[in-house]
């Protein structure tokens, strides 16, 4: 048990000595993926056509193996051991508590799965943090969920995630598996923002994309929108089929689209050769 906190406690250290991505110079490249919707597809900087993270339906070439059916609940996890092999860290940096039980709930969602997650966990702060392996060809996103009037057990309308609806809204650290067991991460803004995600490769390399810092702190009032469900305020999505320009505008003055997806021509992604991340969610809200 020793070990296991130990070993929590030097990536949460390394993640934060590391997540100071750069600010922008004055200068906004802005870039646009979506991977979870099919009607876009993404190929990563650097790689040939049939390299993709978190490809999504009817790309030639490539079929998503599903790793759970909608019509099943999510699956409750706990940190399990690290035996050194593919996995991710989900770590809590967020020192405010959300929700009954005074953590935060992280959900795992699959592309094209937005109805139902596939795992749900919470993390308890300050710097708690949970390992998990997700089955061999996940491909998808983490984010913060809704663990009001959690009781111990799920019942249908305790969790605002396990409505049956989409919820969308906030920020996303899109991670996938290739068949090598080489894992590919990146942080995206498309679909909201919530608060700040680090995603970063434990690896050799030991690459991070994402941001830390705080861009909903006086953010203007035309760059807001209201999560379904809970009803609380972030900033808005940004995507091209019906994205909010305020908010675009605003980001943009603070982060780099090297470091996060902001539009469409850069792809900040990043691999991890032993398929092993760490993810790191700052203050936000659920």
């Amino acid at each position: 048990m020793r070990l296991a906190r130990s070993v929590m406690v030097i990536f949460y250290l390394i993640i934060t000595a590391a997540a100071l991505p750069p600010k922008n110079n004055g200068t906004t490249s802005s870039t646009r993926r979506h991977v979870h919707d099919p009607r876009h597809q993404h190929r990563l900087g650097g790689e040939p056509d049939s390299a993709r993270s978190q490809v999504v339906g009817n790309v030639t070439g490539h079929t998503q193996i599903f790793c759970h059916n909608e019509t099943q609940p999510p699956i409750y996890f706990t940190s399990q051991p690290d035996n050194g092999g593919p996995g991710v860290y989900i770590l809590n940096a967020d020192p405010v508590p959300h929700g009954a039980v005074n953590g935060t709930m992280f959900l795992f969602y699959e592309n094209d799965h937005d109805f139902v997650p596939y795992l749900w966990t919470v993390v308890y702060p300050p710097g708690g943090a949970v390992f998990v392996t997700p089955c061999p060809t996940f491909e998808g996103r983490i984010v913060r969920g809704d663990v009001s009037n959690f009781e111990g057990r799920i019942v249908r309308g305790d969790v605002s995630n396990f409505d049956g609806r989409k919820h969308l809204l906030g920020t996303w650290a899109e991670l996938s598996w290739s068949t090598n067991g080489t894992a590919w991460g990146d942080v995206s803004l498309l679909e909201g923002n919530d608060g700040p995600v680090l995603v970063q490769a434990l690896d050799a390399a030991n690459k991070y994309k994402g941001f830390s810092i705080d861009v909903l702190s006086n953010a203007p009032a035309g760059a807001w929108a209201q999560k379904l469900g809970t009803g609380s305020w972030c900033l808005d999505k940004i995507t091209s089929e019906g994205g909010n320009s305020v908010t675009r505008a605003w980001e943009t003055q603070f982060l780099d689209p090297n470091s996060v997806y902001l539009e469409d021509n850069i792809n900040p992604v990043i691999n991890s050769i032993n398929g092993r991340f760490a993810v790191t969610f700052y203050a936000g809200v659920v």
